[in-house]
């Protein structure tokens, strides 16, 4: 028996049975709306009872990187390591947590990068180090020096700005 026969047992007409359906369509909605609602207010109370840790990669793991990359990438690759930061980034915005200091501070790398180089091509700063280096584990040790000398510039111009 179809949902549209079902509705017959219940009115006594196809009319009334027509009614029926979108009624019970509606209240269909409600339930689905109040259960998104419902769930939604879960996430909310979940991630309010979650502490996220204040987890830095850009300190902590790129430490970690820069000793052991064979362990961490599998290949001294500045790709590689690229796409774990890309795909750090992309986690942390899909279960949206908010970026981190180090993070945001991360975003200005690439138009350093660019400027450092004269370049303003749109490739990332993975890509314009590697065109500057004979091959990719060469590539990812300018990274460090460069990722180093960006901070610390960063740094300086932060105590030029306090003194002034």
């Amino acid at each position: 028996m179809g949902w549209d026969n079902s509705l017959l047992l219940w009115k006594q007409t196809e009319r009334a049975a027509f009614n029926r359906l979108f009624e019970e369509f509606e209240q269909f909605l409600r339930q689905k709306d109040n259960s998104k609602i419902q769930k939604s207010e879960d996430i909310s109370r979940l991630s309010e009872n979650m502490s996220f840790p204040q987890f830095d990669i850009y300190n902590e793991i790129l430490n970690n990187i820069k000793k052991r990359p064979g362990m961490y990438l599998g290949a001294n690759s500045i790709t590689r390591l690229d796409m774990v930061l890309r795909g750090y980034s992309l986690a942390r915005k899909e279960v949206s947590v908010p970026p981190t200091e180090p993070e945001r501070e991360f975003e200005g790398f690439q138009s350093w990068v660019e400027e450092k180089y004269g370049i303003n091509s749109g490739q990332s700063w993975s890509k314009i180090i590697f065109f500057y280096s004979v091959n990719e584990p060469e590539a990812l040790q300018k990274f460090f020096e460069l990722f180093e000398e960006y901070l610390n510039r960063n740094k300086s111009l932060e105590v030029d700005a306090n003194c002034g």
